[in-house]
């Protein structure tokens, strides 16, 4: 499956084509930094591996390679709500370094969110982005997301302790 954008921007469907590209630009200090501590560091072959091939039992998808000009920018995903909260998408994305500020991010999550709106019965898609990550903030307003909470000291990363800023968008409100 692929999902178009403008300027040469892309979401695509994990698939082999991407794992040779994965691990050398997953593996990235900068990027686990600003994702949860799931995401592996470093970032080896095995971990490419295994997260292609997790993928690609979802139907309909919900994790998709950034693709830039045909090549693997980026990941772009989210984990729907379980249970009472089945009504919600946690967003999740990242760009390598060589693409960072070129305005990709901003087009991955404006696709995927109107995907996510598309193919899911959701209400509401949310991001948390740690406080020290301003450019993944700016991406999110830039996409139509509005800050909804900030959540007082609920992260850990490096021993230290920040908050979380939340962010948000609802089916109809800014589709």
């Amino acid at each position: 499956m692929v999902i178009s954008g403008q300027r040469g921007i892309n979401l695509v469907t994990w698939n082999e084509a991407h794992f040779h590209q994965l691990y050398p630009l997953a593996n990235n200090p900068k990027i686990a930094m600003n994702l949860k501590d799931s995401f592996p560091q470093p970032y080896t072959i095995h971990d490419a591996r295994h997260w292609i091939e997790h993928n690609q039992k979802f139907n309909p998808p919900q994790n998709f390679a950034i693709e830039f000009e045909g090549r693997l920018a980026g990941s772009i995903g989210a984990e729907l709500g379980k249970a009472e909260l089945r009504t919600n998408m946690e967003i999740g994305f990242w760009v390598g370094e060589p693409f960072a500020g070129k305005g990709i991010a901003t087009e991955a999550v404006t696709l995927f969110t109107k995907y996510v709106f598309e193919k899911f019965d959701i209400q509401r898609v949310f991001a948390q982005v740690y406080d020290f990550n301003g450019p993944s903030m700016s991406v999110l307003e830039k996409a139509g997301y509005i800050p909804e909470a900030i959540l007082k000291k609920a992260f850990i990363k490096n021993g230290g302790i920040g908050d979380i800023f939340q962010y948000v968008t609802v089916r109809g409100e800014s589709e």
